[in-house]
């Protein structure tokens, strides 16, 4: 009888695990931190600016601590702006915005989607080819997304459909940051100081957007709790950024893409756990159709492989 090793494959890789369901339950939580913030004066691109302004700093210790650049030349200013507006300023804001209106819950299936967009939007682009299966997930995904917004079925109200489908700006921005943040990444470049360049540019793109809008949060003004929460979410992305990249080390890209169902799964129970939300059967349902065409896709993609 032989001891098992990690190269074996004998050994089950807890840590890669453990890491997971922790990055699932920060991710999941976005959407509940930004319903508690947005309900409590503070508007989405106010959140977003202090979310990724103090990830930004964060991460910027991080990067002086390892001693590494964070790069400033043509092209990485070019993939932080991309990422940092398209990826996180569109995506975030239209999720606080969205939340404001909608269930935490619902908020958090739409993030499902953000692998389905992808490979569409890989497709119109070029950069992959439709084959049967992933096409078949695609066609499941979208079945999925119609009963999502079925009124009185997902949504709270009939009302909220036009809110419920511009919400779909959010998987389609994070599909949009997918097929750039490959495409046009800088060569040679630690992604802990990729991560933080990029925080710095979303900052700066949402506090364009708050001062034109007139919504900026000045945290210094009346800092009470909602302000201790803002501090909490920019801490929890941080914590997020260098859990993604520990995991894509520890166990790669493949593995970590199992994230986007714990997200969803730990989305759903936030909102139930801080704030009541009743979980309509319709929304399971939704959830189980988009997480079907979501593994076809995948699978569809290992086969290709």
């Amino acid at each position: 009888m032989s001891n098992s090793t990690p190269a074996d494959g004998g050994d089950v890789r807890w840590l890669p695990l453990l890491l997971l369901i922790m990055l699932g339950a920060i991710w999941g939580g976005n959407p509940a931190f930004s319903k508690a913030l947005v309900t409590n004066g503070i508007s989405p691109p106010a959140v977003v600016f202090w979310q990724t302004l103090g990830a930004g700093i964060l991460l910027s210790i991080v990067c002086l601590v390892r001693r590494t650049p964070i790069r400033i030349n043509r092209r990485a200013i070019i993939y932080y702006v991309m990422i940092g507006v398209i990826g996180i300023d569109l995506a975030y804001i239209m999720l606080v915005f969205s939340v404001r209106h909608l269930t935490v819950g619902y908020v958090s299936v739409l993030v499902l989607f953000s692998p389905l967009l992808t490979y569409v939007f890989a497709i119109l682009l070029r950069v992959e080819r439709l084959n049967l299966l992933r096409g078949l997930g695609i066609l499941v995904g979208f079945a999925g997304a119609g009963v999502l917004v079925i009124p009185e079925g997902s949504l709270p109200s009939p009302e909220l459909l036009g809110v419920a489908l511009l919400a779909f700006i959010v998987p389609a921005g994070y599909a949009t940051a997918n097929i750039y943040a490959e495409w046009g990444r800088p060569e040679n470049v630690d992604n802990v100081a990729l991560a933080a360049g990029t925080m710095f540019a979303a900052a700066g793109g949402a506090l364009v957007v708050a001062l034109i809008d007139g919504s900026f949060h000045p945290v210094w003004a009346d800092f009470a709790y909602r302000e201790m929460v803002l501090f909490g979410f920019a801490f929890t992305t941080a914590v997020a950024f260098l859990t993604f990249y520990l995991i894509v080390a520890l166990a790669g890209a493949v593995y970590l893409g199992q994230v986007g169902y714990l997200v969803t799964l730990f989305g759903v129970g936030w909102g139930v756990l801080f704030f009541g939300e009743g979980v309509p059967v319709m929304l399971w349902v939704a959830i189980v159709i988009v997480g079907v065409g979501v593994g076809l896709v995948n699978l569809g993609k290992t086969k290709a492989a």
